[in-house]
């Protein structure tokens, strides 16, 4: 019994961590609206803030736990684009440069 509720619980987190993602990735928002209990829409609405937080945290852990490093797409191709051209002018790496 205690281990259907705990596992339904951790459900319903990954649920609304995964909605911050997508609230926080494309900007598409659950609309509550649609309730008609003002209540229903308060809690879920807490429900929801409550999964940013979740997700905020969560990506704090990501960050400090080494595993994760953020990748820039512009600023690697930036780099690569570098290396390319001083490789064609000087016959040097760009981390030649760098100390």
């Amino acid at each position: 019994m205690f281990g259907k509720i705990t596992h339904y619980a951790i459900d319903l987190v990954m649920v609304s961590i995964i909605l911050a993602s997508v609230h926080r990735n494309t900007g598409l928002v659950f609309d509550v609206s649609h309730f008609s209990s003002i209540d229903v829409r308060n809690w879920f609405g807490q429900y929801l803030s409550f999964g940013e937080t979740c997700y905020d945290k969560l990506i704090i852990i990501l960050r400090i736990s080494g595993y994760f490093k953020q990748k820039n797409l512009i600023y690697d191709h930036v780099e690569k684009e570098a290396n390319k051209f001083i490789k064609e002018k000087t016959g040097r790496d760009l981390n030649d440069f760098k100390k």
